[in-house]
């Protein structure tokens, strides 16, 4: 420690970082290695490992060195990233699975929403609408929220537009930084919210995001004392979100030749591409976020007109394995219903609509198109343990009442959803149709009371859920409306 001035005012360099020491106590960072950090960068936690100060009322910070605080010796809490507070898109995990469950180790996500759910209940008149903190998204339209460590000390919110602009979300001034290229920015992406998907790759500070877009697979390193980016690619047309497992990831690409590749980056850079046997572009279109099956070490990538298989073992193996002839499915609607017998895909043909257990010819025909989760289905307001189940119409009248399951949560039976009513018209005709229609945002235990927040809004299923700093979030992309409920 050197006395810095007359004004007694200290400076301390620890390791490479520089800080400044007013007489009352008060902590500064200067710089860290030369680079002084923007004005705006406040959440000095995440960007340089800085310990919060408990004797403060502000968010006022001490370096990463100190054990203790100065002024009250009380232990400092380490700042440290934690694997369960992590939120991938679509759905939390980066599956198209809606399910979250002891697998997808997102316990605080799960803690989250049951106490937001007590609280709300134990107050009465208090529900999702009049509950709501509204705040500003970083841009209107076509943004995707994750949270990850990305070069950080900790969990930090980020938000990606569809041009590829990145957004570092700040909870000491509830503003968003624009994180900038060094050099090649990360690119626009053309998948479907519901598709739109990321996954990280590696561990600590070293993490990265892995995104799929319209140039290609790309590889993020962040910076976030700078914040700025840089990215390696592998050209191409991403066809479909990331994919991983058993620490792979795959993005499905379209070559510049024509053919089709799943691009995995390796640990130490680069990319290597494994062929898709039987595919070609034009096949690919509109897949899902990708399933994970442990269990036969696979990742499944549903589309309309077939799906793809990434088969993990001693070299990977990919193939496009296409619907029954006259047969295709709508991935919007839900992915694949899972039991103890296999994936189950909702197809459609001109006899009607069935599903067909992936890798038999097995089939079980409907009447009604379903909506699920890959667990919980509704047809209408009616709830189904299985798909093809019947429903007795005396004890449970169905009505013109669409419920769209986003997330279902299996540890406290919690669910996010939309209902939107519907006094004509098909489920499929909802879908279709781009008009604003008066839709209900829900959080309820399954088969007992919803919360709600009223909303008129256009193309409501493409609203994303998230979780960050024990709150639940809601992102409306027609309006650009983000609303934050603290737990």
């Amino acid at each position: 420690m050197d006395v810095a001035g007359d004004d007694r005012a200290y400076a301390w360099q620890l390791d490479e970082q520089l800080w400044a020491q007013t007489g009352d106590s008060t902590f500064t960072l200067v710089n860290v290695a030369g680079v002084t950090p923007d004005a705006d960068l406040v959440d000095l936690d995440y960007a340089v490992g800085a310990k919060r100060a408990p004797s403060s009322s502000t968010d006022a910070y001490l370096p990463a060195d100190f054990a203790f605080c100065p002024l009250t010796g009380q232990k400092l809490a380490p700042v440290a990233y934690q694997k369960d507070r992590r939120w991938l898109p679509p759905y939390g995990n980066g599956s198209g699975r809606r399910v979250v469950d002891d697998e997808c180790d997102l316990d605080s996500a799960e803690r989250t929403l049951a106490s937001l759910y007590q609280h709300l209940l134990a107050n009465p008149g208090r529900d999702l609408d009049s509950s709501k903190q509204a705040l500003a998204a970083p841009r209107k339209n076509g943004l995707n929220f994750f949270v990850g460590q990305l070069g950080g000390h900790r969990d930090a919110l980020f938000s990606l537009s569809r041009e590829g602009g990145l957004f570092l979300w700040q909870r000491g001034s509830h503003k968003w930084l624009a994180v900038l290229p060094r050099t090649t920015p990360i690119g626009r992406t053309s998948l479907e919210n519901w598709a739109w998907g990321v996954a990280l790759q590696g561990e600590g500070r070293e993490q990265k995001l892995i995104v799929a877009g319209d140039e290609g697979a790309t590889r993020v390193s962040v910076d976030p004392l700078a914040l700025s980016y840089q990215v390696d690619r592998c050209a191409g047309r991403a066809l479909g979100a990331p994919g991983d497992l058993a620490e792979h990831t795959f993005v499905p690409l379209a070559l510049a030749d024509g053919s089709v590749c799943l691009a995995s980056p390796g640990a130490e850079g680069g990319w290597t591409q494994h062929p898709v046997a039987n595919a070609t572009a034009a096949q690919m279109n509109r897949l899902s976020a990708p399933l994970r099956d442990p269990a036969s070490r696979r990742l499944l990538w549903i589309g309309e007109q077939g799906y793809l298989v990434a088969q993990l073992g001693e070299s990977v193996q990919a193939q496009w394995l296409p619907w029954p002839i006259g047969a295709t499915a709508k991935p919007e609607l839900g992915p694949p219903f899972l039991d103890g017998y296999g994936w189950w895909q909702l197809l459609f043909d001109a006899d009607g609509q069935s599903y067909l257990r992936l890798g038999s010819q097995e089939r079980r025909t409907i009447k009604g198109t379903r909506l699920g989760t890959g667990h919980l289905n509704y047809m209408f307001n009616v709830r189904l343990d299985q798909p093809w189940d019947e429903h007795d119409e005396h004890n449970n009248p169905m009505t013109r009442e669409v419920r769209y399951p986003f997330i279902e949560f299996s540890r406290d039976r919690l669910l996010l959803s939309l209902r939107v009513n519907r006094d004509s018209g098909s489920v499929q005709s909802l879908f279709d149709s781009d008009a604003a229609v008066d839709s209900e945002f829900c959080l309820e235990r399954i088969g007992e009371v919803a919360l709600r927040l009223p909303l008129k809004v256009s193309k409501p299923w493409n609203a994303q859920w998230f979780f960050f700093d024990q709150a639940l979030w809601l992102y409306i992309d027609s309006s650009g409306a983000l609303f934050r409920w603290k737990a």
